[in-house]
């Protein structure tokens, strides 16, 4: 693997022997066990130093069986990488980081943090979701236990997952996994007979509750059409109130203005009251584009009102598609649109 993953390793292994000599002996691993675990740490060691890492492989494996310790996943891990058992490497560095003694240095839990991220780029991660929580597992036909962060390291391609529980309908997936990359799988099992409201309550049994009413649903049809419509009249029939508002009120200034130039030909050629009938014709101008702002609020508050009177009181087939709404509003500097797009 290179000068720098063999320094990696040696480092690791360094930094974790010690904690063999001191480690306590596994609650599931009796006294004997547990010594003939530290006797094939020491001989694992030396095999790796001397860069026999099929030998150590075989070793550290047989010290695992005998003892579940971070400081023999460590090494094993190691020796997994050097050997591109990726997968395998990934999950003794995690299990190593996960169960490390509180006397654990940060430079030890850096180099098992590195060496975890360096085998991560080279396998990939299944984050897992049961319901039940104590369903089942099986990847690829091969029981599996998940850790209690829910994440496994597999082998970038496709893979089946499968999911059993007794009293449980069963699923099997497929998913497919880049290297390098981390997916989420949340698989929840039905009940063996649930259907969803079609089953007969049994007399005298209490009433199963109500699930809270679709808004999608509502006697064969949406309502979300009814909602926007509604809301596409409160929207125009507002613009329209504030121009109807804002053209009266410069209609009122055209008008003060207009009571000042009462000559003939008061804005001629050459008259004297240009400053006014400047601004005359600018509150025109309000007027004209207020009126026309105003029609347009109006029109679309009753373009709205029509559509959703008729879209509640026209015939409706409760097996017609659900029909699907994409509201959606664009706003630029003076100008505003709210749009419905939707297939009926």
């Amino acid at each position: 693997m290179g000068a720098r993953a063999l320094s990696r390793g040696l480092t690791v292994a360094s930094l974790l022997g010690v904690m063999s000599l001191a480690g306590k002996a596994s609650a599931q691993a009796n006294a004997a066990d547990s010594e003939r675990a530290n006797l094939l740490f020491k001989k694992g060691k030396v095999a790796f130093n001397d860069g026999k890492y099929a030998d150590a492989l075989r070793i550290y494996a047989e010290a695992w069986r005998l003892k579940q310790s971070p400081d023999i996943a460590a090494n094993l891990a190691q020796t997994e990488s050097e050997l591109g058992k990726h997968r395998d490497a990934a999950e003794h560095y995690a299990f190593a980081l996960a169960h490390l003694l509180p006397s654990s240095t940060d430079e030890q839990k850096s180099a098992l943090a590195e060496g975890l991220s360096a085998e991560k780029k080279e396998t990939g991660s299944l984050h897992v979701t049961l319901e039940p929580v104590d369903a089942a597992l099986t990847l690829d036909e091969q029981p599996v236990t998940l850790p209690p962060n829910g994440d496994l390291f597999v082998e970038p391609g496709e893979h089946v997952a499968s999911v059993t529980r007794e009293g449980y309908q069963p699923s099997r997936q497929t998913v497919r996994i880049s290297k390098g990359a981390a997916q989420v799988l949340w698989i929840r099992l039905p009940q063996v007979g649930a259907t969803a409201g079609l089953a007969a309550p049994t007399p005298g049994a209490p009433a199963e509750p109500k699930p809270p009413p679709d808004l999608h649903e509502s006697s064969g049809r949406s309502i979300v059409p009814a909602l926007v419509g509604g809301g596409l009249f409160v929207a125009g029939a507002a613009f329209g109130v504030v121009f109807l508002a804002s053209g009266n009120a410069s209609n009122k200034d055209a008008d003060a203005l207009r009571s000042k130039l009462t000559a003939p030909n008061a804005c001629g050629t050459g008259t004297p009251n240009s400053a006014d009938c400047s601004a005359l014709h600018a509150k025109n101008s309000d007027v004209d584009h207020a009126r026309t702002l105003e029609g347009v609020g109006f029109a679309v508050a009753g373009a709205a009102a029509v559509g959703t009177a008729l879209y509640l009181l026209w015939p409706h087939s409760s097996t017609a598609s659900a029909t699907r709404w994409s509201p959606s509003v664009a706003v630029a500097p003076g100008f505003g649109n709210l749009a419905v797009t939707g297939r009926f």
